[in-house]
């Protein structure tokens, strides 16, 4: 059996509180108040940057709700009319429908382009996504002048700075794919053919 007569007695219960707190050198506290000022001003900096970003909106996208709300309404309208127009007939008969789907066109950006500068402003990507409608209808135009003149053109899409055709960024410039498709009937007139656009 353990012999415990040589140890010496418990030492009396203590709280951990009533011990000071070890001796911390005036550079460790210099340290530690410029760890938390750095931290204040990057957890500051930080706000700024997600609240701006926030308020400018996505880069390369049309975000800005109230125009967005425009955009399908007037893009639905077109889409409704171009979809309605069926081409075939004599080249004049043709002719007659693909114009009149380019006025459906004109009449969608007009209307979008109605909200107002200032709207448009808040949203820069819409200026350049309506240019490109606005290409793709001279596009078009010239499509009917060549098969007003007896020729069976192909309809030349304008491309982007990339070379790649210009529906491909003017689908991509929304969140959702739904906002305002191109209608592929105004990039092939006659999508049952064989031949490519």
């Amino acid at each position: 059996m353990f012999d415990s007569r040589g140890l010496p007695d418990y030492p009396p219960p203590h709280n951990a509180w009533e011990f000071p707190p070890p001796p911390v050198s005036r550079r460790w506290k210099w340290v530690a108040i410029a760890a938390m000022v750095l931290g204040l001003v990057a957890t500051a900096g930080g706000l700024v940057t997600v609240i701006a970003v926030g308020s400018a909106g996505t880069p390369g996208l049309i975000d800005d709700a109230e125009l967005i709300s425009v955009i399908e309404r007037e893009c639905e309208q077109m889409t409704s009319e171009v979809e309605s127009l069926t081409i075939e007939g004599s080249p004049e008969s043709q002719a007659k429908a693909i114009s009149a789907q380019n006025a459906a066109i004109e009449e969608m950006v007009d209307g979008i382009r109605s909200v107002g500068p200032e709207l448009l402003a808040s949203d820069p990507p819409v200026d350049e996504w309506l240019t490109d409608w606005g290409r793709l209808v001279r596009a078009r135009n010239a499509y009917v002048e060549e098969m007003l003149r007896g020729s069976f053109p192909d309809l030349d899409i304008p491309t982007d700075d990339r070379g790649e055709d210009i529906w491909v960024r003017m689908d991509d410039v929304f969140l959702t794919e739904s906002t305002c498709e191109v209608p592929v009937e105004l990039l092939d007139p006659f999508p049952d053919d064989a031949s490519d656009v």
